[in-house]
């Protein structure tokens, strides 16, 4: 089918800009469409502005055009997510996503997937925080720093999957400094920000800063050991396989302490099994957050159009 001739402007306030099917369909990708059926529907709603013959369009009339579409070609819980994924633009308070999770569970893949789906620019890699210590404070001032998460969960021996693992939340809660102080600094700015890595312990954003800001927890695992080892052989670069593989029980235990932590404090635990189901969690995690503001007093929009 040929793509419509007219150009619809989808007006914002005092500007406009030409309807675009890719930022449509990656819009609709928030509230866990594929990309294929995201695009799809992108294309019908611009079919439906075409056949109205009018060369403008209001940003709320665009927007109930897309709960048309979508009650007609989907259902009422994507008409839901997508009004919750539209309450996005009107939040006072950032949008803080902590994404947890041991060694080799695809935190960095997720985290980058989930930021995009969401429009934020901002992702925060708790390794990098680690790094960026290791550089200014020496092994001898600031030993927590100097070796890896599951070299410090190795270094107490234990079998039960609730043993404290000291070493490790000691690096942990120095990371854990560093993360605040960004956090902290993305509410002031009011900046939305996906932070992942393994030193988010759950549970352990500050109150303070979380009544600051719209906070998402999730801690993600691999429970099926052979999947978990077979990220490892994934890895390119200058992080060989074998370094993990030697440390896998390690990483194991981790799990089982992380796992432990976030059930005793209500924290979501996500199955990374696949990444599109986990994905798919993840914004839906997000979603049900905001929809939960729905009660609250309504707050100050932050200008982004998302049509």
């Amino acid at each position: 089918m040929s793509e419509p001739a007219q150009e619809t402007i989808v007006v914002n306030r005092s500007h406009g800009l030409p309807y675009s099917k890719g930022v449509m369909a990656q819009s609709l990708s928030a509230t866990g469409l594929g990309p294929e059926r995201a695009y799809e529907l992108a294309r019908l709603i611009e079919r439906r502005l075409a056949e109205r013959g009018e060369s403008e369009i209001g940003v709320d009339g665009l927007r109930a055009l897309v709960q048309e579409v979508l009650a007609e070609a989907e259902d009422e819980a994507t008409v839901r997510r997508f009004r919750e994924w539209q309450r996005l633009d009107r939040l006072e308070a950032p949008l803080i996503v902590l994404i947890g999770g041991t060694t080799g569970v695809g935190k960095s893949t997720l985290a980058t997937m989930l930021a995009h789906r969401l429009g934020i620019t901002r992702v925060i890699a708790t390794d990098v925080i680690r790094q960026v210590l290791r550089a200014f404070f020496s092994q001898d001032f600031m030993p927590a720093v100097h070796y890896s998460a599951f070299e410090a969960a190795a270094t107490v021996e234990g079998e039960g999957p609730g043993d404290e693992l000291p070493a490790f939340q000691e690096q942990a809660e120095t990371v854990g400094t560093a993360v605040a102080a960004i956090i902290e600094r993305a509410c002031d700015e009011g900046t939305p920000l996906v932070v992942e890595g393994v030193h988010l312990v759950p549970g352990g954003l500050d109150p303070e800063l979380r009544a600051r800001c719209v906070a998402v927890e999730a801690l993600l695992t691999v429970e099926d050991p052979d999947l978990h080892r077979g990220h490892f052989t994934l890895r390119g670069g200058s992080r060989p396989a074998d370094r993990y593989l030697d440390s896998f029980e390690a990483i194991r235990r981790l799990q089982d302490f992380l796992s432990t932590r976030a059930r005793k404090d209500k924290i979501a635990v996500i199955e990374n099994a696949n990444a599109d189901q986990a994905l798919g969690r993840l914004m839906g995690l997000v979603l049900d957050t905001v929809g939960q503001l729905e009660d609250q007093p309504s707050r100050v929009p932050r200008p982004r159009d998302p049509t």
